[in-house]
C-alpha cells in the first residue's frame, strides 16, 4: 500500500468505534502517546481526517482517506489503540466542491516543524 494519497480522489469513510468492554486501561493509557504520534503519522500521510472522541459513551469517531474498506482496515491496523474497540465503518459520498478545495489546501500545507525546547 502506497503512504502517498492522492486525498482529492479518494472516498472518505466514517468509522464508529466503540471500547470493548474487556479493555485494560493500564495497558490504554500506555499505548495513549503512541496512538496520538501515529494519528499524526496518519495525518501527515493523507489517511486520516477528523478524529473525535465521546469518553462518557466509550467510542470514537475517525474519518479514514481511504480507496476502499480495505483500505481502511490497514490503516486503522496501525493505530495502536485499535485492539480496544470494535469499528464500523460507513462509505461516504463523494467529496463536494468545498471539500474537494479543503482537501487540496491541506495537501499542499507543510508539514508543521516540532516545537523546540531548551
Amino acid at each position: 500500500m502506497s503512504t502517498t494519497r492522492n486525498t482529492v480522489a479518494t472516498t472518505t469513510f466514517m468509522v464508529f468505534a466503540t471500547l470493548r468492554d474487556d479493555t485494560d486501561f493500564t495497558e490504554f493509557a500506555a499505548l495513549r502517546e503512541d496512538e496520538q504520534k501515529q494519528l499524526e503519522v496518519l495525518r501527515s500521510e493523507g489517511r486520516i481526517g477528523a478524529h473525535h472522541v465521546s469518553p462518557t459513551r466509550r467510542a470514537t469517531f475517525v474519518e479514514v482517506i481511504a480507496v476502499d474498506e480495505e483500505d481502511v482496515a490497514e490503516t486503522l491496523a496501525t493505530l495502536p489503540f485499535a485492539r480496544f474497540f470494535d469499528a464500523e465503518v460507513y462509505p461516504t459520498t463523494p467529496p463536494d466542491p468545498a471539500e474537494i478545495a479543503h482537501r487540496i489546501a491541506v495537501a499542499n500545507r507543510k508539514p508543521a516543524l516540532p516545537a523546540t525546547t531548551n
